[in-house]
């Protein structure tokens, strides 16, 4: 039988990084840490005899590749792109204009034709790359969230109704200085 999410019940999940001595340990009895693709619930589950590789890829969640618009604008730069690939926390868009890492956008997924785009209130660039940045989402409205945990859902045949949540901590500048006031 399939691991299955806890809170959403979704097959979509990925073996996440153990935190701590207590995980370190757990692992030795098979109870590892995984984190659901499409809620972002993280959860500890028995796997009996089981033993997993160190994980190489420092990503929480696997990218889904695409190709589709996004529109973002940001205090230094507005402009159009291609999303290659995407997750329901962050994405790689296709660009040729300059960007550095923590630059912070606003982006409009125009994921599907005829519908209104998936608005990211928030995205920090995260990497750089000839071409292409990551971003992460930082900051989602409940119901584009919904939407985007929808849209990925979709794009991995697994349909879900998303459980609202706290999002996932981020250390983008401008997210760390409303936790600090």
């Amino acid at each position: 039988m399939a691991l299955r999410c806890p809170l959403c019940e979704s097959s979509y999940v990925r073996r996440a990084h153990r935190k701590g001595v207590l995980e370190q340990l757990l692992s030795a009895v098979y109870v590892y840490p995984f984190r659901c693709q499409l809620c972002t619930h993280r959860f500890l589950s028995l796997q009996w005899g089981v033993r997993y590789a160190r994980q190489e890829d420092p990503r929480q969640y696997e990218r889904i590749g695409v190709r589709f618009p996004v529109q973002f604008s940001g205090p230094q730069t507005t402009g159009k792109g291609i999303v290659t690939d995407i997750s329901v926390a962050d994405c790689a868009i296709e660009t040729s204009l300059p960007f550095k890492q923590g630059d912070v956008l606003k982006l409009e997924l125009s994921a599907k034709t005829g519908r209104p785009p998936i608005i990211v209130a928030r995205a920090a660039v995260r990497s750089i790359r000839p071409g292409t940045v990551g971003v992460q989402f930082v900051e989602v409205s409940d119901q584009e969230q919904a939407r985007l945990h929808r849209l990925v859902g979709e794009m991995v045949g697994v349909w879900i109704t998303p459980v609202s949540h706290p999002p996932v901590p981020s250390t983008a500048p401008a997210a760390m200085e409303e936790h600090s006031r």
